[in-house]
């Protein structure tokens, strides 16, 4: 455990775009320690992800920086995982958290240290642990506290429809952080930054959205596996007409459950019985808008 702790394997580190165009603006203002500082506030927040997710013995291949946090790159989807899914996901605000008290209270003369710190820095430290803490527990994807709601709300929706219901919250913060630092840019043009967060935040909302079924589909081949593995997982009955498409039954399913559609005909009389295992096959050999009755049959 410990050496994978302090060791990880072929752990590449990657800046996005914008987070270097967020670098620069702030640069271009002549506050070069203040974005060398960010930088490292990031970064930290990023490894305290990384780190726990070691932890939870999650191997991790590669980390990129955003301008609020990163995101980090695992070898198994960790999001239908939902104990470790929160786990992590909380890491990274409560390191900033943490560095935010630190700093509060060295501002406020509480600590006796030998280390002589320019007001304005640490007051610039104090006040970016703090925004990073709370901008990244907003309820939106792919932010922390996106990913946090979304752990909390798919053993109830399902995996599917509470990441598409995060992820619209996300669209929508990403659209309101645009109008938002549009209008403070006429006091200060460094708050353009926010829109740039923002229009971020609404693409990469966007990319969650649009992944959610390669991630589900990928879990369910994982569920498979360790259904064979522990011989034993909680199981879930459904009911569907024979109209509704595969699609729509695999919204329904939920993490850490082994599925049994039922099938029925106009008539409300039982058709077939399909497994998840068997539903998972007709949509990765014939796509996703087969319909049940067409599967029943083929069954």
């Amino acid at each position: 455990m410990s050496r994978n702790l302090t060791k990880p394997k072929k752990l590449q580190l990657k800046l996005h775009p914008y987070f270097l165009l967020f670098m620069l603006l702030w640069l271009l203002a002549g506050l070069p320690l203040q974005v060398f500082t960010l930088f490292l506030l990031v970064l930290g927040h990023e490894l305290a992800h990384i780190l726990t997710a070691r932890f939870c013995t999650l191997p991790v291949n590669r980390i990129e920086l955003l301008p609020f946090g990163g995101v980090g790159y695992l070898d198994k989807p960790l999001e239908l995982e939902q104990p470790k899914e929160m786990l992590v996901a909380a890491a990274g605000p409560l390191f900033n958290f943490i560095l935010f008290l630190f700093f509060y209270n060295w501002s406020r003369g509480m600590y006796s240290l030998p280390v002589s710190v320019d007001p304005l820095l640490l007051s610039f430290l104090t006040r970016a642990n703090l925004f990073l803490c709370c901008f990244n527990l907003l309820p939106g994807l792919p932010l922390d506290g996106g990913r946090l709601l979304r752990a909390s709300l798919s053993p109830r929706l399902g995996f599917y429809r509470a990441t598409e219901l995060v992820a619209r919250a996300g669209r929508w913060l990403g659209v309101l952080l645009v109008a938002f630092g549009l209008l403070l840019s006429s006091f200060d043009y460094l708050n353009l930054s926010l829109s740039l967060i923002g229009l971020f935040l609404y693409a990469a909302a966007g990319r969650e959205q649009n992944t959610t079924i390669y991630i589900f589909l990928r879990y369910l081949l994982r569920k498979e596996k360790s259904l064979h593995r522990h011989r034993v997982l909680k199981g879930e009955l459904l009911v569907s007409l024979e109209g509704a498409s595969v699609m729509d039954v695999l919204k329904q399913f939920k993490p850490a459950r082994y599925h049994q559609v039922v099938v029925l005909g106009p008539t409300f009389h039982v058709k077939a019985v399909l497994s998840e295992t068997f539903i998972l096959a007709v949509a990765m050999q014939q796509g996703m808008d087969v319909t049940l009755g067409e599967a029943a049959r083929q069954s």
